[in-house]
């Protein structure tokens, strides 16, 4: 191997220097002429250009100049774009560093750059051991979710409250506080029958059903599905009917009323189930910051739990400001603005006044944050 130029070489480099390079000459002053514009180009800052003059020194048939694997290996580790390209620079550099003596300028950063080149590898492996091991966990948890889905699903079916039909008052009645106008004048409503989730949708059974959890306060099965939009709710419930054969949907705004109010037992109370939050609710001064499982504080009269805070719930209805909008026989209203939807309930993130029992708020039905859930309504 050379470990110097000839005159003759350093002559014709220096003839050559900017010019372009004649192909008639022997191919290891050939090489010496390209090392030279591989290393120009690396002070220059450019890798591309000082690639492609180390390829052409490849494609020769000499032996590199001894240079070409330090200069070759230095571009590789600090340009490189892939952990390949990391083990070529290491191993030229490794070639380099046995043909020099301990006293050369280049021995203390051939060094260094082993040593770079050392830590970019062990990055990559790690990440990419993580990403397998992410992966195995997560075709693990598929396994589990798909055994566990049967259970799920008939878990649901017994966590449905049959809610008797009846008539009730709608609005800011008199226990109400701090009503805002699309909660006046009171009007009476009449619902059918229908049943309700005893508790809110849980991120298992979403998980189960979507084969994903959107939620940001992941590894709690049993808190309630968050970050999900209205037009995500309603994939879910597509889904949801096509595995159960069901007739599962969002309730309207009169039902989740009625039902907050503890249906034919009619509770005048100001939040869902009590006059006192905190036993009820999970709300901006007790929640921690965070969502919390469901069926942790006490029910209303109904046995439904997390009606006042935890998530706010999507229902079927369209935005309507204009009280009283929705219909007298209890079903979603559908000429409001429906690129907006209709929420209830409040939420860990909320202030008492949005947890009462009367109160009506909305969102875009592609809204996305992780205090927003819902609740299943289906057929008696």
């Amino acid at each position: 191997m050379r470990t110097t130029l000839t005159l003759a070489c350093v002559i014709l480099s220096l003839c050559f220097c900017g010019m372009a390079v004649s192909q008639d000459l022997p191919d290891d002053i050939l090489a010496d002429q390209y090392l030279l514009e591989a290393k120009k180009a690396l002070e220059n800052g450019q890798p591309q250009t000082a690639r492609q003059a180390f390829e052409k020194i490849e494609a020769l048939d000499t032996e590199p100049p001894l240079e070409f694997y330090f200069f070759f290996g230095k571009l590789l580790v600090e340009h490189g774009t892939t952990v390949d390209d990391a083990r070529q620079g290491q191993a030229s550099l490794k070639q380099f560093v046995v043909n020099i003596e301990k006293s050369s300028e280049y021995y203390r950063p051939t060094l260094e750059l082993l040593s770079a080149a050392g830590k970019k590898i062990e990055k990559t492996e790690q990440r990419r051991a993580e990403e397998a091991k992410r992966q195995a966990a997560a075709q693990e948890r598929a396994a589990t979710l798909k055994d566990s889905l049967p259970l799920l699903l008939k878990n649901l079916q017994q966590q449905m409250v049959v809610v008797p039909g009846g008539t009730f008052t709608m609005g800011c009645t008199e226990e109400q506080s701090s009503c805002d106008e699309d909660e006046k004048p009171v009007r009476q409503v009449q619902v059918k029958s229908f049943t309700i989730g005893k508790y809110e949708v849980t991120q298992d059974l979403w998980e189960a059903v979507m084969g994903k959890n959107p939620s940001k306060f992941r590894n709690c099965p049993r808190c309630p599905v968050e970050h999900v939009g209205w037009d995500d709710t309603k994939m879910f419930l597509k889904k949801l009917n096509a595995l159960t054969g069901g007739h599962y949907r969002l309730p309207t705004d009169a039902e989740w009323e009625y039902a907050a109010r503890g249906g034919q037992k009619n509770q005048a109370f100001l939040y869902v189930g009590s006059d006192d939050l905190g036993s009820v609710a999970w709300y901006d001064k007790n929640s921690g910051h965070r969502v919390h499982r469901v069926g942790q504080k006490q029910p209303n009269g109904l046995g439904l739990y997390d009606m006042s805070g935890n998530v706010w719930e999507w229902l079927e209805d369209c935005w309507g400001k204009k009280f009283p909008g929705p219909p007298a026989d209890g079903s979603a209203w559908k000429s409001g603005n429906c690129a907006r939807h209709m929420m209830r309930g409040g939420a860990w993130t909320s202030y008492p006044r949005y947890l009462r029992s009367s109160n009506r708020y909305w969102n875009l039905s592609a809204f996305l944050r992780y205090d927003v859930g819902f609740r299943l309504v289906g057929t008696p």
